[in-house]
């Protein structure tokens, strides 16, 4: 079985664990291994250093004394040296004239002389174990040259490096289990919040109007994901919600409509009518007709809308131009209700947006101005622009609202009372407006003094979208 696929069965906390020693091994053996080659070069180093002052010394005494040429009688007295070192006099073929008294209990040492007039240092087997020996040129008057041997043991520095070896190995493998046990409690404990964000969560399954928890004693990147969470659930609430109250309104909608042609029908069947009274009822069907189709057609392209994905990159166009053919096409309406427009406006605003979505937008803001304006009255039309956005203002005088409603006006469906019992219509097409807008990163607002003062929309295009 894949490591990846058994790791993955793991929990977070033993992960974590897991992870945390192999790195500590990791960051221990290159210390430690380091740490064991410094050692073991500083021991060699100081064995080469001693071996190096008891030749000094041994020269020096020899040469006190007048030197002990190798036909002299086997003295050992200036040969004596520390315990454990071994020194000799060679003569210039290698053969034995003196020796310190340690030599006696141990094994035959073969002489390696070096070239002659040089001095080396050499490591060699003796015995069962090794040995370093260092080899020195010694004059002693007319004599012959001769070597000077001064040997130590290295056993002990291999003892020495032994016990720090087993030393070593037991501290990482101790350190590592140790610090995987206690990683894996920190582990556990800084993982307990996530047990409860996870605890509340199953609950919320059965309870959606549950929150998670925030408060875990300090304010890290789990309460910053729970406080993140919990947004994103509430918005997605008041989305469910905005959902089902749009799927009653729109029921309702139309319902009315369709409960209105039903009992049209029911009524003018129940008995023989007249012609005039036919065409009445005929009437009557077809306004309802054309609430429940423009109603639809609402629906449809308020879901067209709101299905686009991807970010729109249009190029600019002259909003001031497509707002002044819209005008043209609504003018003979406006004059079969008396109704003037008056627009004015710069002639040079221009802004990224697509025409068909502007048109959109310039429709149902004039309609909804012909809807409640009274005959005789003036809509006023303007376009300006500022640094940074195209705005476009539309101004009514009709019923109004009050200013504390002026938030709910682009709600679907909504409607107020005056509007309910004065025009006919689905309730969309603000609705409509602000989708468009704000998917442009514009910005829709509604003015009004209070009721029956007139209001007045205004809508900000950005000319420039980064």
């Amino acid at each position: 079985m894949p490591l990846r696929s058994v790791l993955s069965r793991l929990s977070i906390s033993i992960r974590l664990a897991l992870w945390f020693g192999l790195s500590l091994l990791v960051l221990l053996t290159l210390f430690v291994t380091g740490l064991y080659v410094s050692v073991h070069l500083g021991l060699h180093q100081d064995l080469e250093t001693q071996l190096r002052e008891e030749a000094k010394a041994v020269q020096t005494h020899l040469r006190a004394h007048g030197g002990t040429p190798p036909s002299s009688s086997p003295s050992t007295h200036a040969l004596r040296a520390a315990p454990g070192t071994f020194v000799r006099l060679l003569g210039p073929g290698g053969e034995v004239t003196q020796a310190s008294p340690a030599f006696q209990s141990r094994p035959t040492l073969p002489a390696d002389l070096p070239q002659p007039g040089t001095s080396t240092l050499q490591t060699r087997t003796w015995g069962e174990t090794s040995a370093q020996s260092l080899y020195l040129p010694f004059e002693s008057g007319s004599q012959p040259a001769s070597w000077l041997e001064v040997t130590k043991l290295q056993s002990p520095i291999h003892r020495q490096l032994h016990s720090l070896r087993w030393w070593l190995a037991l501290g990482i493998l101790g350190g590592v289990g140790l610090a995987m046990v206690v990683g894996y409690g920190l582990a556990r404990r800084a993982l307990r919040p996530v047990a409860s964000l996870t605890a509340a969560a199953r609950e919320m399954q059965d309870r959606p109007t549950g929150k998670l928890p925030t408060d875990f004693g300090v304010a890290d990147e789990l309460t910053d994901l729970a406080e993140t969470f919990n947004g994103l659930t509430e918005r997605l609430r008041s989305s469910l919600r905005r959902e089902r109250r749009f799927r009653a309104d729109a029921a309702h909608n139309m319902f009315t409509p369709l409960t209105a042609i039903q009992s049209e029908l029911d009524v003018t069947l129940r008995k023989p009518r007249s012609k005039t009274e036919y065409r009445e009822a005929l009437h009557a069907v077809r306004q309802h007709t054309e609430r429940l189709s423009s109603l639809l057609g609402e629906l449809m392209t308020l879901s067209r809308i709101e299905a686009r994905e991807g970010r729109p990159t249009p190029s600019p166009i002259d909003v001031h131009a497509c707002i002044r053919d819209r005008i043209r096409r609504v003018q003979d309406r406006a004059d079969a209700k008396d109704i003037s427009i008056d627009w004015t406006g710069t002639t040079t605003a221009e802004a990224p947006i697509d025409p068909e979505d502007l048109d959109l937008v310039v429709d149902h803001l004039l309609d909804n101005a012909l809807k409640y304006t009274p005959e005789g009255e003036t809509i006023q039309v303007d376009v300006g622009q500022t640094d940074g956005a195209v705005v476009v203002r539309v101004s009514d005088s009709g019923m109004g609202f009050d200013p504390e409603k002026s938030g709910r006006l682009f709600d679907r469906f909504y409607r107020s009372n005056d509007a309910e019992q004065s025009a006919d219509g689905g309730g969309l097409g603000l609705s409509i407006v602000k989708a468009v807008v704000e998917r442009y990163e514009g910005t829709v607002q509604a003015e009004s003094p209070g009721s029956s003062q007139g209001s007045t929309f205004y809508v900000r295009l950005p000319r420039d979208r980064k």
